[in-house]
């Protein structure tokens, strides 16, 4: 009778963890949104995804007996999804992590920086943090010149490439050694437009981007014959790491199923 009692609070203690899990989950999502001054669709089907976890949390033990007359294979066929899923999404996230922390070599004939996000005609944090990082390489390696590639997207007054051109040369970079492409809307594209402008794939590059986004940069521009090719991450910010970490997880997932790395 004690062990019972005892079980059924341990069940107890569990499910309200797991519900405040889903809360926080969710609020997390609705705070970023706000904060972003929008809630695109990734945000708000995490926010769902949240209060999804919710309700199976209130009805487990509903959809464990429901689960448990369901045939054999269908259980198993469901369990291998769900341990694919997790595995996948471990040694991706690990992949992503990993390539978060690199160092450039000196001396690149072009630093290559990927556009993103521009509010109007105002950059973006990642993106003032993706230029202010090249303009650190270029003012330490005089040699070297810069190509930003970005177009423009919903809600971009201006192209990407535009507003990064706009800080490189109010940090003191001249004008003669940027060079622009202004039409891509994608990080293939990224690589596709700028190497049909400049020639690049036979120059020693450094791609500067955020460095969530590095592995996927990275492993695109080789995709694309990129021969000598290095990264050199921005920081991101703590506070929204989350969000881009599950992001570029479904976005490698995306690319590597269309084998675009």
């Amino acid at each position: 009778m004690k062990f019972t009692i005892l079980k059924k609070l341990k069940h107890i203690r569990l499910n309200i963890v797991s519900i405040i899990f889903g809360i926080l989950f969710s609020m997390y999502f609705i705070i970023v949104s706000i904060n972003w001054g929008r809630a695109d669709t990734f945000n708000i089907v995490m926010i769902f995804l949240g209060l999804f976890w919710i309700i199976i949390t209130i009805n487990v033990n509903k959809i464990f007996n429901l689960f448990g007359k369901f045939p054999r294979i269908i259980k198993i066929f469901f369990k291998i999804v769900l341990l694919s899923f997790l595995l996948s999404f471990v040694i991706v996230e690990c992949i992503i992590i990993q390539n978060m922390r690199t160092t450039a070599a000196a001396s690149a004939d072009y630093v290559i920086v990927l556009g993103c996000q521009v509010d109007g005609s105002i950059p973006s944090i990642p993106l003032l943090r993706r230029v202010n990082t090249a303009v650190n390489y270029l003012n330490v390696n005089q040699n070297t010149n810069v190509v930003i590639s970005g177009g423009q997207g919903p809600g971009e007054n201006i192209t990407e490439a535009a507003a990064m051109k706009r800080i490189l040369v109010q940090n003191g970079i001249n004008e003669n050694r940027i060079f622009e492409e202004n039409t891509s809307r994608s990080t293939m594209e990224n690589f596709m437009f700028s190497d049909k402008l400049y020639n690049l794939k036979d120059k020693n590059i450094v791609i500067v981007s955020t460095d969530y986004h590095m592995f996927r940069a990275i492993s695109t521009a080789k995709k694309l014959n990129y021969k000598n090719i290095k990264s050199l991450p921005s920081r991101s910010q703590l506070s929204v790491l989350p969000v881009y970490l599950l992001r570029e997880y479904a976005a490698v997932v995306y690319y590597k199923i269309f084998r675009k790395i």
